[in-house]
């Protein structure tokens, strides 16, 4: 057996392809930087950080993007020695296209496709042409979705013939994320309905003729949990789909843990794994006739790994760690030390400042139950530095260190909605000014802790970093990260993400 999801934490709409013994995914990462993260594995249920793709400024712009916005879903697609990346950032509205030789790059800079629709794909044909789907509006007058299609230049994103629409909705709303693949003849369009919450859900149409027309499936959809309300996975969709070199095939797609009884995640959608078989009448079935499990058979026969967290050690390069920051990190701000295993932040503003740039670095929360844990140099601290839960600039709750004449005072504020109000401070009288003070967050399914050294400062519900219900369309997952605001503060170490 392996266990769902194979890559935990905040990892949507992802998409894999296969090259020289690899399995690459890419995930998508909306306002954080850098841009669409790349993980990797030789055996498809043991998962590691591999890179990330839009790593400089002047490759990916999210100055003033809104929460939720910046870059929606990529795909990742390999041919004749080049990785390509199609993606779409939201903010600016307009998809493009970057490729490289080596997954680590250098990446070219993005070439501007069109402004139509999310979700872009590409597909190779035999003879090496490059076809281009995305949503898009097929009717401007009754405003109904569908797929587009074209064969494009992928090197320079130039459109080869119109930009047309290939097939309409299989019966749902939110007609998106298109993948193409060829099988015994027909072209197969897998696509995702009923938008990315408990209603989502995948369909297959196929047709002789790439540009269509395309049938639907009668057996569709052939990936969906909407009829499970009950069950610990929801929101099943977004898949990808990939032949392995012994002929069976896979598929990679979106999913959330639910937490308690109601459909609510703090961790966001993440990546999950299904076997694909072939019906008689030569259409695809995800899972157990659409069905998937915590635990499934396993496809290779490797040994999975237990999740163990992770660890972000600040003697080696931070972009060796799956590390994000918010909109267009100002690098100057973030002033590392290898030789002394430090970083100091220097916060020029504060975290809820509307469309700002918060200088806080964090990570994913992979697990409902884990410790965050950080350590803060209080000798070097000036202003207000600390530790937080992020899901968005108005749903998180952090603990901040400050001193004042000479005394170490903890406070912890929660932002929800738009109000925002510190819910507790004390004075920390066993520290003293000069020395440092490990910094713990503890993620239960129900609370967050927030612990300097061994002082529990406050507990706070979850629910106010859920997504779905509580902020409406939140398309990202919770992060712990460390802050600085107002000042500078030196944190020690690394970063370390543990399960409980």
């Amino acid at each position: 057996m392996y266990r769902n999801p194979i890559i935990p934490g905040f990892n949507p709409d992802p998409s894999i392809c296969y090259v020289d013994g690899h399995f690459y995914i890419a995930t998508s990462t909306f306002e954080y930087f850098p841009g669409v993260t790349i993980w990797e594995s030789t055996d498809l249920v043991n998962w590691s950080y591999c890179d990330s793709v839009l790593k400089t400024q002047g490759t990916l712009d999210l100055d003033r993007s809104p929460d939720s916005l910046g870059l929606y879903a990529a795909t990742i697609r390999h041919h004749d020695g080049r990785f390509y990346v199609v993606t779409t950032n939201k903010y600016l509205k307009f998809n493009f296209v970057v490729s490289s030789e080596s997954i680590h790059g250098p990446w070219t800079d993005p070439s501007f496709i069109c402004k139509t629709g999310i979700d872009p794909s590409l597909f190779f044909t035999d003879d090496g042409r490059c076809f281009y789907t995305s949503n898009g509006e097929i009717d401007p007058h009754t405003n109904a979705r569908g797929i587009f299609g074209a064969f494009i230049d992928p090197l320079t994103g130039k459109m080869l013939e119109d930009f047309r629409p290939i097939a309409g909705s299989c019966g749902g709303h939110s007609t998106e994320a298109p993948h193409i693949y060829f099988r015994n003849g027909y072209y197969y369009l897998i696509i995702a309905e009923g938008g990315t919450g408990i209603g989502h859900h995948v369909c297959v149409l196929r047709s002789k003729d790439i540009h269509g027309p395309y049938e639907q499936n009668p057996d569709n959809p052939i990936l969906s949990h909407v009829s499970r309300k009950g069950h610990p996975i929801q929101c099943t969709g977004h898949a990808d789909l990939l032949e392995l070199p012994d002929g069976r095939w896979i598929a990679v797609f979106l999913a959330t843990r639910k937490n308690t009884n109601v459909p609510l995640t703090t961790l966001g959608r993440e990546t999950f794994l299904a076997p694909v078989s072939w019906a008689d009448d030569g259409w695809p079935v995800i899972g157990d006739n659409g069905y998937v499990e915590l635990e499934m058979p396993d496809i290779v026969p490797s040994e999975q790994h237990d999740n163990t967290g992770i660890y972000v050690d600040f003697k080696k390069e931070l972009s060796d760690f799956p590390v994000l920051k918010i909109r267009v990190p100002k690098e100057n701000c973030y002033l590392q030390e290898k030789s002394t295993a430090s970083i100091t932040l220097i916060g020029d503003r504060r975290l809820e400042t509307p469309l700002g740039h918060p200088t806080m670095m964090a990570v994913r929360q992979s697990d409902f139950n884990c410790i965050f844990t950080a350590r803060l140099d209080l000798g070097s601290l000036s202003g207000t530095a600390g530790v937080c839960t992020w899901l968005q600039t108005n749903y998180h709750a952090r603990m901040g260190i400050s001193k004042t004449g000479g005394h170490v005072a903890a406070s912890v504020y929660r932002h929800i909605h738009d109000l925002g109000a510190t819910t507790r401070e004390i004075q920390l009288e066993s520290c003293r000014a000069d020395e440092t003070i490990e910094l713990r967050i503890v993620a239960t399914r129900e609370f967050y802790e927030f612990y300097a050294a061994d002082t529990l400062v406050d507990r706070i519900s979850y629910a106010g970093l859920t997504t779905g219900c509580t902020c409406g369309n939140c398309f990202t997952g919770t992060l712990f990260g460390i802050y600085s605001e107002e000042g500078d503060a030196r944190f020690l170490d690394g970063l370390k993400v543990e399960l409980s």
